[in-house]
């Protein structure tokens, strides 16, 4: 009994964990920021963890939590080899408590996969994301929350190791499943047009992305960091697809919200003013 309540209680801290966290961007064309001082969000977290570390120990689930946060803080920085460690730590942790096979480890193995596809090891990543994806699929049925946010993961990763079909074919047998929970089905059209971006090109996912944004606009998520990073995309893609005016319009809004959501220190709002600032110096020069 014990184990079930602190299961329990780990799933729904986790659960808000993770619809609070991992609002990473995914910008289609972005490399990897390095940063040498550390943000105070990860100062923070590391602060927390150690600090309940030391009063509860490790097996208690607020350690467990805090330690999730980091992890996934540290990912959301982009320190991806620190991520990896700490990921490795939750794994162990998990395993402990729950067995090998527990659906509960399915929340470090994402957290390891994603940490390894930023150091660019991308097959090793795939295979913790599917079996992550896996046991939560298992556990809560493929129409719960949690697998489907790991299936459009997994879909993604899919796609840049090349495998298309079983990209599609994923995304297609989720999509309707996610159209019912409408800040994931801003997740998968967003994925979507990621994937008609690689098969056919920018201006065939510009439309898919435009009605992301709309669908977003409605439903009052136009002042998140989600919308600042889907903008970003939508940007890169009127780039690529020749419109440079569109571009620095969407960059420009993309960077007001991003700044008030993400802060001027994480990566994504880098990423987002580097990009605009460069449409800028380009319409200075009269290229457009």
């Amino acid at each position: 009994m014990q184990i079930i309540r602190t299961s329990s209680v780990l799933y729904g801290a986790v659960f808000a964990i993770l619809t609070v966290v991992t609002d990473v961007p995914a910008a289609y064309s972005q490399n990897a920021s390095e940063h040498v001082t550390k943000p105070d969000q990860v100062v923070a977290a590391e602060t927390a963890y150690s600090d309940l570390l030391a009063k509860y120990g490790v097996a208690d689930p607020k350690t467990i939590q805090s330690l999730f946060a980091l992890a996934q803080t540290l990912n959301a920085y982009r320190r991806y080899e620190e991520a990896e460690q700490r990921g490795r730590e939750l794994l162990k942790t998990f395993e402990d408590a729950y067995g090998p096979e527990h659906p509960n480890t399915g929340y470090p193995l994402d957290i390891l996969a994603t940490a390894l596809k930023g150091q660019g090891k991308s097959a090793d990543a795939l295979k913790y994301r599917e079996l992550g994806y896996q046991r939560l699929a298992n556990h809560f049925g493929p129409a719960h929350e949690m697998p489907l946010q790991r299936a459009r993961l997994l879909a993604i990763d899919y796609a840049e190791l090349g495998k298309v079909d079983e990209a599609r074919s994923l995304l297609d047998a989720n999509l309707a499943r996610a159209e019912k929970i409408p800040p994931l089905h801003a997740q998968y059209l967003n994925t979507k047009a990621f994937l008609l971006k690689t098969t056919d090109g920018a201006e065939a996912a510009i439309p898919v992305m435009e009605e992301l944004l709309v669908l977003e606009r409605s439903h009052g998520l136009d002042q998140t960091s989600g919308f600042a990073s889907n903008l970003y995309n939508l940007a890169t893609l009127y780039l690529e697809a020749g419109d440079k005016q569109k571009a620095l319009d969407a960059s420009s809004e993309a960077g007001m919200i991003a700044l008030q959501t993400y802060g001027p220190d994480h990566p994504a709002a880098h990423d987002i003013f580097k990009f605009q600032t460069e449409l800028r110096e380009a319409k200075q020069r009269g290229e457009f």
